[in-house]
């Protein structure tokens, strides 16, 4: 079964504001920006700033489940917010994305925006001459893929894994890498030791 993104979540914009977000250390809201969506796909919650904000709207005031879309720029991809927060809200160009979980997984849909096909079906709605950017329409007409429940726990499932076996792999990476340094490093400090001792013998004897 297909049905258009509209159909198994709401979508809502980010708060505008007038001028630079400036943090408040006593303010009682948490702003989402585009700097708090990591590479591994999840929202960033401790990096957010917090503001005054004595006017909360309930269609930007975002929950645990609810997926941000980055809608501005070459990456069209969404994050998943997995923890429980209060008075946290998103600012604009983000869009939230409110799975209905009688239809659709979070994760599931986590999974299937950010797979390429779906990210080519974006770039080819997004608008603009210098920066890119979806409209909230072009995310709502998108066509999504829904099996079963069960397939869908499934996929998400394995597309997890799946990421976490990419971490692993890069910080394996990382660490060969470092070791590698370290190992050449050494053998090059004992390459100069010898060269040094080879010299101070070679001008006793000479001397």
């Amino acid at each position: 079964m297909e049905l258009r993104l509209k159909e198994i979540a709401k979508i809502s914009s980010g708060a505008t504001f007038r001028s630079r977000i400036e943090a408040h250390h006593n303010g009682g809201v948490r702003v989402i920006q585009m700097k708090d969506l990591g590479d591994d796909n999840f929202v960033h919650i401790k990096g957010c700033i917090q503001i005054e904000h004595s006017a909360l709207k309930p269609d930007q005031i975002v929950k645990i489940g609810d997926l941000i879309f980055r809608s501005r720029g070459q990456n069209n991809s969404v994050a998943l917010l997995n923890e429980e927060v209060t008075d946290t809200i998103l600012a604009a160009p983000l869009l939230r994305l409110r799975p209905n979980k009688f239809k659709v997984l979070p994760e599931y849909l986590l999974w299937w925006i950010n797979q390429p096909s779906s990210q080519n079906y974006l770039m080819s709605r997004s608008e603009g001459s210098t920066v890119k950017m979806v409209s909230k329409s072009g995310l709502e007409d998108m066509m999504v893929s829904l099996p079963s429940m069960k397939e869908q726990i499934k996929i998400a499932k394995f597309f997890y894994f799946s990421q976490q076996e990419q971490k692993l792999l890069e910080e394996l990476k990382n660490c060969k890498e470092i070791l590698t340094h370290r190992i050449l490093m050494l053998m090059a400090s004992k390459s100069r030791q010898k060269a040094s001792n080879k010299k101070s013998g070679f001008d006793e004897t000479t001397s």
